[in-house]
């Protein structure tokens, strides 16, 4: 399985570069220190928000909403995979963020938060649909089964609240983004491998 799981990653790594790199034009500047920022604070915030909402979940209505199949950690609620899935999907918001910047729109900040909601969805079938290749598991198994357990309806509501908070995260994190970045991962680390 670990040979497996560092080939899974590493296809997910290029799958992501690869789109990164289609999104952005060459005339595009990129910032390591940003793209850095953005991959540790996406590792901090995916991380612990899985656990709470997992939780406020489990509270309002006696069930989880999903359960890691791969090295869970916290009840299932989070795993270590996530630290670097989540962390991989900062380094893609990065580059969405850039491309819808370059389009100069008015309410940047609403399409970014509808968009991160949608995506997430398609790219949480994605992922489940190529772990079941690689690793013959999801990586997480969402208990609804609206949409065969790849993911759910469910989750979109967090994630248009989680695109919200995020722009101002990134606005805030980006004034100083290596301490930032090194501060989100130092604490998803010690909340994934430590805690």
């Amino acid at each position: 399985m670990d040979t497996n799981l560092t080939l899974f990653f590493l296809y997910l790594v290029a799958v992501i570069c690869v789109t990164g790199v289609a999104l952005t034009e060459r005339s595009t500047p990129i910032s390591v220190k940003e793209v850095y920022m953005f991959s540790g604070t996406l590792a901090l915030i995916g991380c612990i928000s899985e656990v709470a909402i997992n939780n406020f979940y489990r509270a309002a209505f006696d069930s989880s909403l999903w359960t890691y199949q791969v090295a869970p950690v916290h009840h299932g609620d989070t795993s270590i995979f996530a630290f670097f899935q989540w962390s991989l999907y900062g380094y893609h918001l990065y580059f969405v963020r850039k491309k819808l910047q370059s389009y100069k729109i008015k309410y940047e900040a609403y399409i970014f938060a509808v968009f991160l909601a949608i995506e997430a969805l398609l790219l949480e079938i994605f992922v489940n649909i190529s772990s079941n290749y690689f690793l013959n598991t999801f990586i997480f198994y969402y208990v609804p089964g609206d949409m065969g357990h790849f993911t759910t309806v469910f989750v979109f509501p967090f994630y248009l609240l989680g695109g919200a908070i995020l722009i101002g995260i990134f606005n805030r994190f980006l004034k100083d983004p290596m301490f930032f970045g090194t501060l989100s991962f130092s604490v998803a680390f010690i909340f994934v491998f430590l805690a």
